[in-house]
């Protein structure tokens, strides 16, 4: 199965690109320094042909409240336009939005995570 993953040359994309090739899947990292730019469109129509997925897991290169919103909404929005014309089914968006509010109990203690790559 064909899976593109936005902001695949990144920290998280990187290991869930690693991930997806070792289950035997064609993972694609997708990010501006592979030629893909979610906010322009650039190289988007591309990297999603023949794709069954898209999982978005690209962070905004500013922390500013405004550009955040922007980058999220524009980016969102390019990627639904171009996977709904490339007939991508699938769209997976990873986010932290929230996350301070999850019961702390459900997330693993640093300690536990010492020394684990996984």
């Amino acid at each position: 199965m064909k899976i593109v993953v936005i902001g695949g040359t990144g920290l998280i994309g990187s290991k869930l690109v690693t991930k997806l090739s070792a289950l035997g899947h064609e993972a694609v990292a997708a990010a501006p320094n592979t030629g893909v730019n979610t906010l322009t469109g650039e190289g988007l129509a591309e990297v999603l042909k023949g794709a069954q997925v898209v999982v978005d897991v690209s962070n905004s290169p500013s922390f500013e409240d405004a550009a955040v919103l922007d980058f999220f909404q524009t980016s969102t929005r390019n990627l639904l336009s171009y996977e709904a014309a490339a007939g991508v089914g699938h769209h997976v968006a990873l986010s932290i939005v929230g996350s301070e509010r999850l019961p702390r109990e459900w997330l693993p203690s640093r300690e536990g995570r010492a020394g684990k790559t996984n």
